[in-house]
């Protein structure tokens, strides 16, 4: 009864999930109807507007088939949260694909720079459209673009990857080196303190000396004046008594 029923459903065509694949189906699958669309831009998307909000108001204008908006940068969302903003998810631009080229036209002809409307009170009933008809730009433009971008992204990150790898080589490098260099220096001031402790008192002094004179240390002189003989005194008192007597 089973394969009975799947016959008949494939008869029919009303297979589950057909009708929810049709409606994702694209608009602007062959070369004649590329020829045919139109690309609108969007300069600047009113705050916290999604994808589904921005098909449902340009619709009325023409058939669409395919929006992409540009998701706002993670730094400034999350910067808003932290300061008690608004925790949606922002856009910054994007771009609409219009069946027909003569539907986007008009829409950019009707709607640029006027208020989007609609009941008043709603949330984006002052915002303003910023519409631009992109001429001779078709959607595969758009994708190639993106492309190159994420390319180029993926190249400078990866280009920042492997420059604070390397960065972080060097350091763990020099704090192994100036590890090494310290055990070094530690294990010659313990072999030296253990020479001195078996050498005599003299000894030991002469090799601090020593130590000192080749670590660069200058050696001090200091000069020292003579002291005058006695000897030198009493001669002189003497030839004094000598010349007294001869005068007197």
């Amino acid at each position: 009864e089973e394969k009975e029923k799947s016959k008949r459903l494939r008869k029919s065509g009303d297979l589950p999930g057909t009708s929810k694949l049709l409606s994702k189906k694209n608009l602007v699958a062959t070369e004649a109807a590329v020829k045919r669309s139109g690309v609108v831009y969007l300069s600047r998307i009113p705050p916290f507007m999604k994808p589904q909000k921005l098909r449902s108001l340009l619709e009325p204008f023409g058939s669409i088939n395919r929006i992409f908006m540009t998701p706002e940068d993670p730094t400034s969302h999350s910067r808003r949260v932290r300061n008690g903003g608004n925790k949606k998810r922002s856009f910054t631009d994007g771009w609409v694909e219009f069946v027909s080229k003569s539907d986007a036209k008009k829409a950019c002809e009707l709607l640029n720079t006027q208020i989007i409307g609609g009941k008043k009170g709603t949330y984006y009933h002052d915002d303003v459209w910023n519409l631009l008809y992109l001429k001779g730009f078709k959607w595969n433009n758009l994708t190639q673009q993106i492309a190159a971008e994420n390319a180029e992204r993926a190249s400078r990150m990866r280009a920042e990857i492997s420059k604070t790898t390397k960065e972080n080589k060097e350091f763990v490098q020099n704090v192994e080196r100036a590890k090494m260099l310290e055990g070094m220096e530690a294990k010659r001031e313990a072999r030296r303190a253990k020479e001195e402790e078996g050498r005599p008192a003299g000894e030991a002094s002469a090799a601090k000396v020593e130590k000192v004179k080749k670590g660069g240390e200058r050696a001090r002189q200091f000069k020292q004046t003579q002291a005058v003989p006695k000897r030198k005194t009493a001669d002189q008192s003497e030839s004094v008594k000598q010349v007294l007597s001869k005068i007197f």
